[in-house]
């Protein structure tokens, strides 16, 4: 049974993830670049869609860049919401405006669809993935990769009592942090933003 959940819920993060073919005549995607980046959906003014104003198809996610801790440096989601189906194209975009710097979950928070997005990009064979660490250097000496690991301990269940308690030790921290899809570091080559480019379906702000 678990096995079949787990299965379905793949399905849904692939097979029902729409991408830049999938747009209506009428919508188009909008990067917008200030203190934090948005990447939307659209009108053709590139004003963004929202659930209120009776649009079908909605939804953001916001990004920025992550100076609180070194993280190898990249960019963390700070809030996502699309109608289903029409997330996972929003992160490849955002994704790939990170660039080389990369892609990380937020730090404090999580939700457990949220989660669920991380989970599938660890699998993708298009992204490359780079390793966080925890701030106590249990995978590397290198303090670059450094990245606190809230949101890994909170989507695996474990509790404070757990991790303090006499059978914990590193090489299960170790474990936690090489397993999590939150503690790695996410990058793609441009091929959405591409498509969408040669579609002129793509507003830049």
């Amino acid at each position: 049974m678990k096995l079949l959940l787990e299965n379905w819920r793949k399905y849904l993060l692939t097979e029902a993830a729409k991408g830049p073919e999938d747009l209506p005549d009428n919508i188009y995607v909008t990067i917008r670049e200030g203190e934090s980046i948005t990447v939307h959906y659209a009108d053709y003014l590139g004003r963004r869609l929202v659930p209120d104003k009776g649009a079908g198809i909605y939804g953001y996610v916001e990004i920025e860049s992550y100076n609180k801790e070194p993280c190898l440096g990249a960019y963390m989601v700070i809030g996502s919401l699309a109608t289903r189906g029409w997330g996972p194209m929003l992160y490849d975009i955002a994704m790939e405006v990170a660039g080389d710097r990369g892609l990380m979950a937020d730090r404090q928070s999580l939700s457990k669809d949220a989660f669920g997005v991380w989970q599938h990009y660890m699998t993708r064979d298009d992204v490359q993935q780079k390793q966080l660490d925890d701030p106590g250097n249990t995978l590397t000496p290198d303090n670059a990769d450094n990245c606190t690991p809230d949101t890994a301990i909170q989507r695996s269940g474990l509790t404070t009592k757990d991790m303090f308690s006499g059978e914990w030790d590193d090489e299960k921290t170790a474990e936690l942090l090489k397993n999590s899809p939150v503690m790695k570091v996410y990058t793609k080559g441009e091929g959405t933003i591409d498509k969408l480019e040669s579609m002129g379906r793509l507003i830049r702000k």
